[in-house]
């Protein structure tokens, strides 16, 4: 039978490895062979993405929180890029909610210099970083 997942436990974190069959994987689906890895701490989980592009984090704080303005910037988000990689969803830390996602530069309808000042035209935005994910290797 055909296998969705892959599974392994490790004794200790010095033990982590990552097969070469699922990296090789993950290389072939990209155009670049390369891999963007995310590690979410409230999940804490770790994601491997096959990229195409220069990679983005946006990371926007709201307040407040109210179903309107979560579809506003969600509706903004779907005018700067065609996908999102992968996104946090929103999380709360203490009053505050964040959301967090990683962007294609190939995916961008925008350039990267104007996703701020098109998500700062929404008053409860009140805090945005962009920052480039660092290439390694």
């Amino acid at each position: 039978m055909e296998e969705l997942t892959h599974s392994t436990i490790y004794k200790s974190a010095e033990d982590v490895t990552i097969e070469k069959e699922i990296l090789s994987t993950l290389s072939e689906v990209s155009e670049t062979n390369s891999i963007l890895s995310i590690y979410s701490m409230n999940a804490r989980a770790i994601y491997f993405f096959p990229v195409a592009s220069d990679v983005f984090k946006l990371s926007i704080q709201i307040f407040p929180l109210t179903p309107e303005i979560v579809a506003k910037i969600m509706n903004n988000i779907s005018k700067i890029s065609t996908k999102v990689v992968y996104s946090t969803g929103l999380c709360l830390v203490e009053n505050r909610c964040f959301w967090e996602g990683f962007l294609q530069e190939k995916d961008l309808t925008v350039e990267v210099d104007e996703i701020e000042t098109s998500l700062s035209s929404i008053a409860e935005v009140t805090g945005i970083t962009i920052e480039k994910v660092i290439k390694t290797g």
